[in-house]
């Protein structure tokens, strides 16, 4: 039985990796654990769906959405900017990592519309 927390890898690549410090995550989409892709019609379901991936994948790690430094929001329309922006809120609360916006014309599914990458500092085994 799969323990992990985060959606397995749609390709052939990892959905973290650690280096100098730093936990980099992948580009999480809006598709469930069971590899369901969420309806295109529900950008807010899509959106807790690629937040929840991410809090999982930093779990994974044994990391939190207050470890992140930076995230890459890719949204196919940016007029969905403050939708997104409400939800990714209510995963992250007081916590503000830096933060880019871009649009773009496509993703590898067309119904998906957005994706999130993080940049993360991972601790030291045994810090809190």
């Amino acid at each position: 039985m799969n323990q992990r927390k985060g959606p397995a890898p749609l390709g052939a690549y990892v959905q973290t990796m650690t280096a100098a410090g730093l936990c980099f995550v992948s580009g999480q989409v809006p598709v469930d654990r069971n590899g369901d892709h969420l309806p295109a019609d529900d950008l807010v379901a899509q959106a807790e769906q690629v937040f929840a991936n991410l809090e999982g994948c930093l779990a994974d790690e044994g990391l939190a959405m207050s470890d992140v430094v930076s995230i890459t929001t890719y949204l196919r329309d940016v007029a969905d900017g403050p939708e997104v922006s409400a939800v990714r809120a209510r995963f992250f609360g007081d916590h503000r990592p830096t933060s880019t916006v871009v649009e773009v014309s496509g993703f590898l599914n067309p119904a998906w519309r957005l994706e999130v990458q993080a940049i993360a500092v991972a601790r030291e085994p045994g810090s809190e």
